[in-house]
């Protein structure tokens, strides 16, 4: 099998779902259960960052913007979610490690491929 960008393309989509279903049952998670304003405020602004990251970085491929316009929104959703996981820690909140965790792995699997595919 070839690293390519012709082979790998349907990860990308598929990692930005596993990133947006993630952040939004957090989101949900976290207002359902009445986690207070910090938890609400920060998953909620996890998932706005994510979504404007994924919105200006499909408008850079079609060379609408720059292709670096997306990595400061992606950034500050990995550092929203590093800080739920750092007030849920040791709360024993599973539901909410999980999914955080699994969006962060989401976004951090979509930069290796970036990284693959460049070299």
């Amino acid at each position: 099998m070839e690293l390519s960008a012709k082979t790998l393309w349907p990860l990308f989509p598929l990692l930005l779902l596993v990133v947006v279903v993630s952040l939004t049952w957090a989101y949900v998670y976290v207002v359902r259960q009445s986690h207070g304003r910090v938890a609400t405020w920060v998953q909620g602004g996890a998932l706005v960052c994510y979504l404007l990251a994924a919105a200006t970085a499909i408008a850079s491929e079609s060379g609408g913007m720059s292709a670096n316009v997306h990595r400061p929104f992606s950034i500050l959703t990995q550092i929203l979610i590093v800080w739920s996981l750092y007030r849920i820690w040791g709360q024993g909140q599973q539901t909410l490690m999980f999914l955080n965790l699994g969006a962060w792995a989401a976004i951090l699997a979509d930069t290796a491929l970036h990284y693959i595919l460049v070299r």
